[in-house]
């Protein structure tokens, strides 16, 4: 059986996993793509992402990744995201982000994305395991107007605290843009 304190900081990551399942407002995915009957998947992707995160309120959010693409009935194809935000809360354990992304494909084409994404530290210490679970909407280009949601799995990813911020790679990373 794990710690009282392990125990905890599960409960806390599943409860801000659970909260950002829930329909964001104005600014990020509308209610109808956050319900799953209402998403139809346009686009799946799988792959890894490394953020950096400066840990307080306004701080700065960065990173890239690579990631293998699919359209319903499709061929795979390679990507590149790239992030660029900021931090909106947390500093705990949970540090949320709003960033804007990137996604260019192999065919060159691009899409561009709005995401809230919490990045959830799932132990004590300077590193350990993390996951994140985000939402939010592609603005332009390729699939413009899709709702967007993405995980990092929970225990996949780690976390490295630096004198500067933190880094998370999420090694199971999942993107879906859907309508």
């Amino acid at each position: 059986m794990l710690p009282v304190s392990a125990r905890r900081l599960i409960a806390g990551a599943v409860t801000v996993a659970g909260l950002l399942s829930l329909p964001l407002t104005a600014t990020g995915a509308d209610p109808a793509t956050a319900d799953d009957r209402a998403f139809a998947t346009v686009l799946h992707c799988v792959g890894q992402i490394d953020m950096q995160v400066v840990d307080v309120p306004g701080g700065r959010a960065s990173g890239r990744g690579k990631l293998l693409c699919t359209e319903p009935g499709g061929q795979e194809q390679a990507a590149a995201i790239v992030m660029s935000g900021s931090v909106t809360g947390g500093g705990g354990s949970a540090t949320g982000t709003r960033t804007s992304d990137t996604i260019s494909f192999e065919t060159g084409k691009k899409s561009h994305l709005t995401m809230d994404r919490t990045f959830m530290r799932l132990s004590g210490g300077t590193t350990g395991p993390a996951g994140s679970v985000g939402n939010g909407r592609v603005d332009s280009g390729e699939f413009a107007g899709a709702g967007a949601r993405d995980e990092g799995a929970a225990q996949a990813g780690t976390f490295v605290i630096g004198a500067t911020g933190t880094s998370y790679l999420m090694d199971r990373y999942t993107l879906t843009l859907g309508r």
